[in-house]
């Protein structure tokens, strides 16, 4: 009988296993063997004891371990205490690799506390790459893990007090810290490409004053912050804002050209972001900024630069029946933009270069508050009042007029205002009152009350001067004033993207027919009691969560008089609108600043590229792990993103140095080598480093970092706790 040893790769792990096996002869004389049992996974000293047992059962011996040194080597080898150690040892190297320690140093105040601040700044942004969590559990955390020795840390004085204490300070600093944390990133190598984007973090609770409101990325109604965040090409961090939750993100990232635009090592980099800056107006912004961009134009502003995006030969190409069809369709739409004059860069890519292109577009730049503004809103809450409630209505009287649900109701809460305060409004008497001061007025019912604040905030502010000083004469100017946009422009054409396009919007048809009707059959039953007004309710949130309100025309079929008819829905398409919309499918539309000097395809794959913040974003959320949020003050709000920050950057290091694995799964495999703690006669602590499996020592090679488990170098480094 003999043991079988099996070794089986997977990825950066390797498996063991073994059997027991024994030789027979086979019916025809050949020699071979079975299996008699599956052991399973086997460690090296089992299988070591195993054969030692296998061996002794041939020669009739018996193996025997002397007591006295089975006891005497088990009490040796019995540590008081096993420390996570090696993911955080690998991680702490890369820290000191970007000379964090000293950054930290030169920025945060000098004091003679106990523990240094920069020393619990690394701590809680090795625990955020691990294990992360609050702050709270952060105190319970520490003790259990190797930071007290190798960042000399006593672990009674790691507490929640001196937590929140450092973030506070870190809050003061981050500025210098980004300043700081950005050269040390140029020093590694000339960026080539920065990415912009901006994000979004829940709350538990209520949260402090930055948290507001609103609909998040995922569609939630919640509580929230905005963070902003400026990367290079391989995702490392360079600048970090966060927003009040309502902020709008194109007002988010102007703030961050603004920051940038003189700072040295931008240089010619261009900074590429998505849509939300794809309007002519954020277009002239940025390029009074002289900062280079890429971005992408909106959809609804295309025609106004050029007429040459070749849609009309995919006008007769119908969307496919089902997924055979699919590629047949993909190939004819390539086929017929390549005859078009577009040309193939990739297979799912086809580019137009358009040159630089002109237009004036209207400055639609943010203004002072106007001293019509407030009452050109009253008048537009009394309209949508009137003629909604004529309509039964209120959504669509204020469609018509051009107002958005949020500022319609906004609009119709001034009318909460006393009549007389109202008419004083309209006679332009409160001219230099905000929309908001308006509305803390409006939301006091004792009409007394709404008088004393008004004049409060009436005579609190002084009326607008007739003309902006000369400071502001750059930012602010009159509607009628117009700036010429320049920019570089290339059009783009995914094939594939055009059939999930068109597949999309023929289920699209075939829903809102579908639900139509479903609701009139049930319009059509005699307990149905539904008003004209419901109904129309029901028409515009179909159409609505679709985007498709202007595609359609909604009529709807009175009752007759005796009651034998009752409401019936017609809701018909507009064809030339429905074209206009699909003459949109499948293709892209960038535009970069106009000197640069990149190829229209180089242009259109480094917008593609900007998938680097997107990645980044979902690091944070997932693995770093940045929401919830539970602190309270902005400030600690403010250093908690940093502290995620900062681990984003230790994740993008670590990823950039393993090949085969994520950063991920290269820390969950380090994580099972632990620091193990031994009582010593003296009083002091004794270490050694549990031996590294194959897997662990692969990686250490790949990072260099095999130092990490030589127990003689790792012993110099501690210091015992």
């Amino acid at each position: 009988m003999n043991l079988h040893v099996s070794r089986i790769r997977r990825g950066a792990t390797v498996y063991v296993y073994g059997q027991l096996v024994e030789s027979y002869r086979r019916e025809d004389g050949m020699p071979t063997q079975r299996v008699i049992a599956s052991l399973g996974r086997m460690s090296e000293v089992e299988i070591q004891n195993m054969r030692a047992a296998l061996e002794a059962s041939r020669r009739g011996a018996r193996v025997v371990l002397d007591k006295r040194e089975r006891s005497t080597s088990a009490r040796a080898a019995k540590p008081i205490q096993n420390l996570r150690y090696l993911d955080l040892a690998v991680l702490l190297a890369l820290w000191r690799e970007w000379g964090l320690d000293g950054v930290l140093e030169a920025v945060l105040p000098r004091n003679t506390a106990e523990v240094a601040a920069r020393d619990v700044i690394t701590a809680l942004t090795l625990q955020r790459c691990v294990d992360p969590g609050s702050k709270l559990y952060a105190e319970q955390w520490f003790p259990t893990t190797a930071l007290p020795e190798l960042l000399g840390i006593d672990p009674a004085q790691f507490n929640n007090a001196r937590l929140h204490r450092v973030l506070e300070q870190l809050d003061e600093v981050t500025p210098q810290l980004m300043q700081r944390l950005a050269g040390h990133a140029h020093t590694r190598g000339e960026f080539a490409t920065l990415f912009l984007d901006v994000t979004d973090a829940r709350f538990t609770g209520n949260g402090p004053d930055l948290a507001e409101k609103a609909k998040t990325k995922e569609g939630i109604v919640d509580r929230k912050i905005g963070i902003v965040l400026l990367c290079n090409d391989c995702g490392y961090p360079l600048r970090w804002s966060v927003i009040p939750g309502r902020r709008a993100d194109s007002t988010a990232m102007h703030d961050v050209f603004e920051e940038i635009r003189k700072l040295d090592w931008l240089g010619d980099t261009p900074v590429v972001c998505d849509r939300a800056m794809g309007t002519s107006a954020d277009l002239a912004r940025m390029l009074r900024t002289g900062a280079r961009f890429v971005t992408g134009l909106r959809c609804n502003e295309w025609t106004a630069y050029t007429s040459a995006i070749p849609h009309r030969p995919l006008d007769g190409l119908a969307a496919p029946a089902d997924d055979r069809q699919a590629d047949a369709v993909a190939l004819e739409a390539a086929r017929r933009v390549t005859a078009a004059g577009m040309k193939q860069a990739s297979p799912t890519l086809y580019v137009l270069d358009l040159g630089v292109l002109e237009r004036t577009e209207p400055v639609r730049t943010p203004r002072p508050q106007a001293p019509s503004d407030l009452r050109r809103a009253l008048q537009l809450g009394l309209q949508i009042q009137v003629e909604g409630a004529a309509a039964g209505n209120f959504r669509g009287a204020a469609r018509r007029l051009g107002v958005g649900v949020a500022m319609s109701k906004a609009y119709r809460q001034l009318l909460k205002l006393d009549a007389e305060l109202q008419q004083e409004i309209l006679d332009g008497g409160a001219d230099a009152m905000s929309m908001r001061g308006a509305l803390r007025v409006a939301a006091i019912r004792d009409s007394a009350q709404q008088r004393q604040l008004f004049e409060q905030l009436r005579n609190a502010r002084s009326p607008s001067p007739a003309r902006p000083p000369a400071a502001e004469a750059a930012t602010v100017a009159a509607e009628d004033d117009s700036v010429r946009v320049r920019v570089r422009a290339a059009v783009t054409f995914n094939p594939q993207l055009f059939v999930d396009q068109r597949r999309l919007a023929q289920q699209q048809l075939e829903d809102i027919r579908r639900a139509v009707d479903d609701l009139n059959e049930q319009l059509a039953r005699s307990r149905d009691r539904r008003s004209r007004r419901d109904i129309e309710l029901a028409i515009d949130r179909l159409l609505r969560r679709r985007d498709l309100l202007g595609a359609f025309t909604v009529r709807i079929d009175e009752p007759a008089p005796d009651g034998a008819i009752r409401y019936r829905v017609r809701v018909e398409l507009n064809i030339e609108q429905w074209h206009h919309r699909r003459a949109h499918d499948g293709f892209g539309f960038i535009v970069a600043h106009p000197d640069e000097a990149r190829t229209a395809a180089e242009l259109c794959k480094l917008y593609r590229a900007k998938d680097a913040v997107e990645k980044d974003f979902q690091v944070i959320k997932s693995l770093l792990r940045v929401r919830p949020i539970w602190h309270r003050t902005d400030a600690k709000v403010r250093a908690h993103v940093t502290i995620c920050m900062l681990a984003l950057l230790l994740e993008r290091t670590l990823n950039e140095r393993v090949a085969d694995t994520s950063a991920a799964a290269a820390i969950q495999v380090l994580s099972t080598c632990c620091l193990n703690r031994y009582a010593a006669g003296t009083g002091r602590s004794q270490y050694v480093v549990t031996h590294p499996d194959e897997a662990q020592q692969a990686l250490l090679r790949e990072l260099k970092l095999e130092r990490l488990t030589e127990d003689d170098d790792v012993v110099e480094q501690l210091r015992s706790r």
